[in-house]
Formats: structure tokens, sequence, C-alpha cells
């Protein structure tokens, strides 16, 4: 346990030693978002920054000023910490996810799996409680965490089964490296040496060859922890490389995701175009329908006009040919008229004297109805003209409606078809405002896919960074069990060369 005892000491001042560098590294950072490149309010930042700092410098204190020991030293150091690692994860949340495991890193090297659980559960505890603390206070905006439920499931729980997973690694490695030492030197392989090294007074050659035993069982342990080293660090390599693997097809499937939901947002903007012309086609649409409808009454009253102008025209087509029978009465009574002026005057030459003034009026009726014969004449002509108007008018007015009847119905049926299509464009445009609302959905849900790839794609790196970290803390161990099985080589050599002199003496 001497070897232990020492490693505690020399842990405690390298764990001093490292806080003292992370104190002077997070100065910068203050300084940092003093000037402006990180946006933590000047308050919190400062609050935080001498909270921080006092938890740093605490260790160098009580171990290189006041010169402290005990076991209680390690524990104070991984709660400092962890409480720093809180305070970091409070005030600029995402960009310090990689430090998270710096209690866990504080507590390996103690090589204590009891003081390895104990960081990781303080580190669990202090990083999820930050995170939240963080959300609300709002210290560093997180686009990818804009609700308490996103900061939980996305936030929360994956960093602390990735702190859990490290965590458990480091703890391994401890367990492995403690039994290891704990092997070289144990408390009863020492006391046994103890007393052999008493023997060996007595009986130089008894004591050579048990020493000579020692070193070979000490040999055999050291290879066999040197190639189960040597297994850690292949198998830690293999998993780095399939962490790199696994980062890089994240990050190709980020990529593709990000132009879907590009795509997307175009199609949504098209298919906004689409509904607005829709709609612009069916106001249109609803005006031809009025118009339609104006067109459909006037020609209507067009019709009902020419209806009536059809049935005035054949009205005065009759009256006209009760004119021709009244003008060929005239006529008659004309011609019987004259015969009876021609009888008068015939009557009256036979008369003589007597009857010249009769004569003279008789002459006058028939010169009266020669007039009227002619009179009567041009009336009929006029009369007949009319009539032929008349009927020819009211044939073309009759062309006339049935022209008026065919549009009326080739009116109808446009309306009829316009109608059909006013209805269906209404039903497109609900359609369309449909489709437009489903690919509203779609690419909020693509939004989401992307920021949860992204999230997938930060903690595959942050795991790779992990097992980066892992893999070179196992090749110094594997480094420092190569050293120390030179040193039992040494040792052995060295024992076979006493053996040797004992047994020549």
């Amino acid at each position: 346990m001497g070897l232990l005892q020492k490693n505690e000491k020399e842990a405690n001042l390298l764990v001093a030693k490292v806080m003292r560098i992370t104190f002077i590294i997070f100065t910068l950072i203050y300084i940092l978002n003093i000037i402006g490149i990180f946006t933590v309010g000047k308050m919190i930042m400062t609050i935080a920054y001498i909270g921080g700092g006092c938890l740093l410098l605490l260790p160098t204190l009580l171990v290189n000023i006041l010169k402290r020991e005990g076991d209680y030293i390690k524990y104070l150091n991984v709660t400092c910490a962890a409480v720093f690692v809180t305070l970091l994860s409070i005030t600029l949340t995402y960009h310090v996810v990689a430090i998270y495991v710096y209690p866990i890193a504080i507590a390996s090297l103690y090589f204590s799996g009891l003081l390895n659980i104990m960081a990781t559960g303080l580190t669990v505890v202090g990083v999820s409680i930050g995170q939240i603390l963080a959300f609300y206070l709002d210290t560093i905006q997180d686009d990818n965490f804009i609700k308490f439920k996103s900061v939980i499931i996305f936030g929360v729980i994956p960093r602390a089964l990735v702190l859990i997973a490290v965590a458990a690694i480091f703890t391994m490695l401890c367990s492995r490296t403690a039994s290891m030492l704990s092997n070289l030197m144990g408390a009863e392989e020492q006391k046994e040496m103890f007393e052999r090294m008493k023997q060996m007074q007595k009986n130089a050659t008894q004591t050579s060859e048990i020493m000579f035993g020692m070193v070979s069982e000490l040999s055999s342990i050291t290879e066999v922890s040197l190639q189960t080293n040597q297994s850690i660090a292949k198998e830690t390599e293999r998993l780095l490389m399939g962490s790199t693997d696994n980062t890089v097809a994240v990050e190709n499937a980020d990529c593709k995701i990000q132009d879907i939901t590009d795509q997307l947002a175009e199609l949504s903007n098209m298919n906004h175009r689409t509904a607005k012309l829709t709609e612009q086609i069916g106001e249109n649409t609803k005006e031809n329908q009025q118009r339609m409808d104006d067109a459909t009454v006037s020609m209507e009253q067009i019709h009902n006009s020419t209806n009536v102008c059809k049935q005035i025209i054949s009205n005065l087509g009759e009256e006209s040919k009760e004119i021709i029978g009244i003008v060929e009465t005239i006529t008659n009574i004309s011609s019987q008229t004259n015969i009876l002026a021609l009888n008068a005057t015939i009557e009256a030459a036979r008369a003589g004297e007597q009857g010249r003034g009769f004569a003279v009026v008789a002459e006058e009726i028939q010169k009266l109805a020669e007039q009227t014969k002619i009179a009567v004449e041009s009336i009929g002509r006029i009369v007949n003209e009319v009539v032929n108007n008349t009927e020819t008018a009211v044939k073309a007015m009759e062309q006339n409606a049935q022209n008026t009847q065919k549009g009326m119905d080739s009116i109808q049926k446009a309306n009829e078809s316009t109608a059909i299509i006013t209805s269906s464009n209404e039903e497109l445009v609900e359609q369309i405002h449909e489709i437009d609302k489903v690919a509203e959905i779609i690419k909020g849900n693509s939004g989401e896919v992307a920021n949860n790839m992204k999230q997938i794609r930060d903690n595959t790196q942050e795991n790779c960074n992990a097992v980066e970290h892992v893999s070179e803390a196992t090749q110094e161990n594997s480094a420092g069990t190569e050293g120390l099985a030179d040193i039992v080589e040494q040792i052995k050599e060295l024992s076979e060369q006493l053996n040797k002199v004992v047994q020549g003496e």
C-alpha cells in the first residue's frame, strides 16, 4: 500500500497543478466574455468566475501551502472539480461539453474505483442541474433546446449517458491499474518478502532462489498486465475507428436531411404561390360566372322582346290584309260609282237641256270615281308591298327568334359548364390549401429531424473525443507497464547474477 499512498500524494500535487492551469484558462475565458466573444451576462459570469476561482485554488491552498494530507483531500478535490464543471455548464452551456469529463479524469489519477463512482455521480447530477438552470437563466441561447422537454430528452439524458459510459471506461482502467499495483506491491507480499529477507541472512543460497522465484512471478504478472493493456488499447482503437465512421455517416445523413429540408421549404413556398394563383383564378371564375348569368338574363330579355316584335309584326300583317280587303271594297264601289256616273250621263243626254246640270254632276262623279280608283290602286300597291315586307319581317323575326333560342341554349350550356368549373376550382383551392398545410407540417417535422441529427452528430463527436482521451490514457498506461516490465527484467537479471554469486561462494 506504500506505492498507492505515494501515488495519492503525488496525485494531490498534480491535481492542484492542473487546477491552477485550469484557473488560468478560466481567467482567459472570463476576459473573452468581457470583450464580447461569449455572450454570458457580466454579473452571472463574474459570480461564476469568483466561485470557480475559489474552487480551483482550494487544492493549492490545502496541498501546497498548508501541506495537508489525508483521504479527505482527494474527495474534496473531486468535489471541487464537479462543482466547477456545474458552474461551467450553467454559464457556457454547449461551449464546454468536452470538459464534462474533467472531474472523472481528476478522480482517475487516484486509481480508486469508489472515487470514480463518486465523481461520476456528482458530475452527472451537476451537469444535469447546470443545463436546466442554463435553460431558465438563458445564459447562452442554444437554438437546439427551445423547450424544457427537449433539454431533458436531447440534452440532459444523452450527456448523462455519455458521462456514465466514459466514467465506466475510466473506472475499469483505474480498477485494473490499482489491481496491478496491488499485485506488484501488496501488503502480504511485502511482509513475505521481508520475512524472506531475514532468512537471506541465514541462508543466502535459499534466499537468492526464493528471490529469483519472486522476480519470475513478478515478471509473469507484469507480462500478463502488459498484454492486457495492449488488448485494451487495441479494442479502444477499434472503438475509436468505429466512432469515427459513425461520425462521418451521421454527418452525411445530416447533410442529406438538410438538403431535404431546403427542398421542402422551396416546395412550401411553391404551394403558397400556387394557392394564391388558384384563389385569383377562383375569383376570376366567379366574375365570369356572374357575367354569364348577366348574359343569360340579357338573352332571355332579347328572346322575349323578339317574340313580342314577332307578334306585333304578325298582327300588323293581318291588319294589312284587312286593309287590302277594304281597298278592294273601295275599288268595287269606285267601279260601280263610275258605272252609275256613266249611266247618269247617258240619261242626262237623253233628257236634253233638262238633264244638262245632272250631266255635269255625273261627269264630276265619274272623274271623282276615276281618281278614287287611281288612289285606291296606289294604296293597294303600297299595302301589298307592306304585306310582303311584313311577311318577310315575320320570317326574319322567326329566324331571329330561332337563333336567339339557340343562343339561349348555348349560353345555358356555357353557364352550366362555368358552374362546374367554378365548383371544381373551389374544390381545387381547398385541396391546394390542404397540401399547403401538409407541406408546412412536413417542413416542421423535417426541421425537428434535422435538429435531432445535429444533436446526434454532436453527441457522436463528443463520444469520439472521449474515446480518443481513453485511448491516449490507455497508451500511456501501456507505456508505463512496458517501463515496469523493463525494470522487472533488470531485477530478474540482477537476481540471476546474485544467485550465481551465492552459488559460487
